[in-house]
């Protein structure tokens, strides 16, 4: 078998632990996925443009808006599976300085951890359904995680006037003063794909199987990393892989709250994908006529779920 290139975008740990897990506990060679091999590319569109040359197989965790436009511009990309189907924060303001609501944001700064950050988007979209534009509205400051533990104080200081907080840390902060301007899981309560796993249409085409034994692999791996969390931090430290410098390293000593949003199964949320598909047609990047049968291929996932299922339950070994 040729040796597959599995590309993750991100640079942070998380968007690897699975193929870290799958690789060391043996799945990608019991589900018959081959040598595969994985890497960050360090950006989604550098992992797209790779796919797009050939030179990767299978993208790990693309935004699917950018798979979505690649798509529609005649690359032969799909969309095989869910990786993040819902948003992990609330977007909060500092307090005592009169920001109350969405429309007092005006003149002010908030917090991105990056230029092209989810949570630019979602700010964007949240003040784009109040008749705003976010990027004539507000001044972006990138200035790392949205934990409490980092964004409080740029908040306290004045550094930064609002920003997106780990949901789970919302209400901590609601009782001490800090105004909620949107809980995203309110703003999308039928989720939203916020990364997918994507892979090239020859692949599809010419080794399905070993695409079906891949999402296996991935799968078990997903639910090792959330049922054996200390076993999963053991196996990426003796593997050589470090947190982030920008991280909140505390967030990792019990299990990371975002292991908890990866589909155990696998799948994408297809009301997930519809709602960024519709977000991309409002901003004009996206024509009418394109809808989820255009770049969702879920067959496989189903199939490699079912498999998991029968077999282990709802484990993984």
């Amino acid at each position: 078998m040729e040796r597959w290139l599995l590309a993750a975008g991100h640079h942070h740990l998380l968007h690897i632990v699975a193929p870290i897990i799958a690789r060391a506990r043996g799945y990608f060679e019991e589900e018959g996925a081959g040598e595969c091999d994985f890497f960050c590319t360090g950006s989604d569109s550098n992992t797209i443009e790779g796919m797009k040359e050939g030179r990767y197989q299978v993208g790990l965790d693309p935004k699917p808006f950018l798979v979505c436009g690649a798509k529609a511009q005649g690359v032969d990309l799909w969309i095989i599976g869910g990786w993040l189907n819902s948003p992990a924060y609330a977007f909060m303001a500092a307090k005592g300085r009169g920001i109350a609501t969405l429309k007092d944001l005006k003149g002010k700064k908030v917090a991105a951890r990056e230029p092209d950050a989810i949570s630019v988007r979602f700010v964007r979209e949240i003040l784009r359904r109040e008749g705003m534009d976010a990027d004539q509205t507000v001044t972006w400051v990138i200035k790392g995680s949205p934990s409490r533990r980092f964004q409080q104080p740029l908040f306290d200081s004045g550094e930064v006037d609002a920003g997106m907080i780990i949901l789970g840390q919302a209400p901590g902060m609601i009782e001490d003063g800090y105004p909620l301007l949107a809980d995203l899981s309110k703003v999308y309560p039928n989720g939203y794909a916020v990364r997918v796993t994507a892979v090239r249409g020859d692949v599809v085409r010419d080794e399905p199987e070993r695409l079906t034994g891949l999402l296996r692999a991935l799968i078990r791996a997903y639910r090792f990393m959330n049922q054996r969390y200390q076993e999963t931090m053991e196996i990426v430290v003796r593997a050589g892989y470090r947190l982030d410098e920008d991280m909140d390293k505390s967030l990792w000593e019990k299990k990371y709250h975002m292991f908890e949003r990866i589909p155990l199964d696998g799948m994408v949320g297809e009301q997930g994908l519809n709602q960024v598909i519709e977000e991309e047609k409002k901003a004009g990047k996206l024509s009418a006529s394109f809808g989820a049968q255009d770049i969702l291929l879920d067959q496989f996932v189903r199939k490699a779920a079912d498999s998991v299922k029968r077999r282990f339950g709802d484990g993984c070994e």
